[in-house]
């Protein structure tokens, strides 16, 4: 989200999960009137935790919200607070050994959303992304992500590149992902800390983040289909490398 200036968050699933997990960050919370039973839900759950809630009328609610329902509630949260990188490094190398992913490149909100839903559902430690010709945490990556931007760190870095390889000094296996000629990604099923990395949504990762990549794999098509796009691809591929630990 934008540095400085509180943000606006909409939806009962995103606004929920943001009050669940870092309800210091919300600033107050608007539910249309006469308000859906999901909105009344996000309402009583504010209240419990302290935070003002606001009734607007409707015609007020959808001008806020630029005309779009979004299940009647919305929220005013704090401006997005990035995690810091080497955190997140200790928490992929500690025990059990975790799983990082890396994103190079992703514009788009929708997938960096789904990459941060599948992350919190997975247990990653956290998502790293550059700070240059990538999306940031905004709004609308919030919403995509149903509020799981909430419960995963997302740290920015200056040079993905440069980081991925001080990561495998550190003992961190670094995973990428390629449209074509990868191995198999159960080859990276091998256990241990490791990062995946994913690109963008038309290139995959630039030649530099690849060379620093330790093994490049690609999800077999069976259909005969060209390639998925970058959420898919990144849900199908932190099944693999995650189910490394619980299958053991």
């Amino acid at each position: 989200m934008t540095r400085g200036t509180p943000n606006l968050v909409t939806g009962a699933h995103a606004v929920g999960e943001i009050l669940r997990a870092a309800p210091g960050s919300v600033l107050e919370v608007l539910v249309e009137s006469p308000g859906t039973r999901e909105a009344r839900g996000v309402a009583n759950l504010a209240r419990t935790r302290g935070i003002e809630v606001r009734v607007l009328p409707a015609a007020a609610f959808r001008d806020l919200v630029r005309g779009r329902a979004f299940q009647g509630v919305a929220a005013r949260v704090a401006p997005y607070r990035y995690a810091d990188e080497p955190d997140i490094l200790r928490a992929v190398l500690a025990d059990p050994p975790g799983l990082g992913v890396a994103l190079d490149s992703v514009q788009d909100p929708q997938n960096l959303g789904s990459v941060l839903r599948t992350s919190a559902f997975f247990g990653v430690r956290g998502v790293i992304l550059p700070r240059d010709r990538a999306v940031p945490v905004t709004p609308a990556v919030v919403r995509a992500s149903a509020g799981a931007a909430a419960r995963v760190p997302v740290a920015q870095v200056t040079n993905l590149a440069r980081t991925l390889r001080a990561w495998r000094e550190a003992g961190v296996r670094v995973v990428g992902s390629v449209a074509h000629g990868g191995r198999d990604p159960a080859e990276a099923a091998s256990g241990g800390p490791a990062v995946l990395v994913l690109g963008s949504e038309h290139e995959g990762p630039r030649r530099l983040v690849r060379e620093s990549c330790d093994l490049l794999v690609t999800v077999p098509s069976l259909g005969g289909f060209e390639s998925l796009n970058v959420g898919v691809a990144a849900g199908i591929l932190i099944c693999v490398l995650t189910r490394r630990e619980t299958a053991r």
